[in-house]
């Protein structure tokens, strides 16, 4: 019981270093936004990614047998959901939507995780895991709608939010997916093998839109590049597939919450905005909402 604790723990652990990571990439999309083409920002990363990914994982590609054609399958079935679809979809989702809009659809992504996972598997989340959804939800709306009501009633659908709401229910299904197939490869094989397929599907896509798109890119801004490959789209999905596969997809959707925790603060530190009041009792919610969330896994192990 110790060790599954343990072991729980550490995937804790390893999640919202992970959601670290994705909060700085918030940051890095907003600072490069508009001076690389969608596409071929998503292509550059893949392939960062894989760089980095692929040599820590060719041990293991020795070792393991290859996918058969339905895994095989299935690994690209992580590449576009995962991947492609959600990166393509929040660099278009965010051309044409608020922030705050974007914050709210982001901030269902364990609510929408669990309920796929009710209706594909008939699977409940428990009823921590649903007060602790809840809490956290209501504390990221006072941020993203700094505590007014009004914001909230103003929310429209249109063509953004919409693209948004794909990469939402994209990365639910890579969520359920993910975990699905690594019941036979480790969780570093299956970041590389969707890596691997997503460069082989972004890149000529990539070039295409550079050739008639053109970018303009300073050396700060290749720095920024650079973390958005090595760190988000290699390390942190990485890490995020190790999380979900310690301790299943419902229960590791809830880290996402943590991601906007984590932009807000780093936008302090990096961008110099200032924090009100609503920010912190909103912060206090969302991380009471993700220790409820997680609160039977410490007491049972489970």
């Amino acid at each position: 019981m110790d060790t599954v604790k343990s072991n729980h723990f550490k995937a804790f652990l390893v999640l919202l270093f992970s959601s670290l990571i994705y909060g700085g990439n918030v940051i890095a999309g907003r600072l490069i936004a508009g001076k690389v083409p969608p596409f071929t920002l998503s292509a550059i990363r893949a392939v960062l990614g894989l760089i980095i990914l692929f040599p820590l994982a060719w041990p293991q590609f020795k070792k393991k047998p290859k996918p058969t054609k339905i895994e095989f399958l299935q690994l690209i079935g992580v590449s576009i959901l995962g991947i492609i679809v959600p990166y393509v979809s929040l660099l278009l989702g965010l051309q044409d939507t608020t922030g705050t809009n974007a914050s709210v659809i982001f901030a269902t992504l364990p609510a929408v995780t669990n309920t796929l996972l009710f209706l594909l598997y008939r699977h409940k989340p428990t009823l921590f895991q649903t007060m602790g959804m809840i809490t956290s939800f209501v504390g990221l709306m006072i941020v993203f709608t700094q505590g007014s009501l009004q914001h909230l009633i103003t929310f429209r659908l249109g063509k953004g939010e919409l693209y948004l709401l794909l990469n939402i229910l994209s990365i639910g299904l890579f969520n359920i997916v993910g975990q699905s197939i690594m019941k036979k490869f480790s969780s570093l094989v299956t970041s590389v093998y969707a890596l691997i397929f997503a460069v082989i599907i972004l890149f000529p896509m990539g070039l295409w839109q550079l050739r008639y798109s053109g970018w303009n890119v300073s050396a700060t801004d290749w720095l920024i590049i650079l973390y958005m490959g090595f760190l988000a789209a290699g390390v942190a999905f990485f890490l995020n597939l190790y999380g979900i596969n310690r301790i299943g997809s419902g229960k590791a959707s809830i880290f996402t919450n943590m991601q906007h925790v984590f932009s807000i603060a780093l936008s302090v530190i990096i961008l110099k905005e200032s924090m009100a009041s609503y920010h912190w009792f909103g912060f206090i919610l969302v991380i009471s909402g993700v220790v409820l969330s997680l609160s039977e896994s410490f007491k049972n192990g489970n």
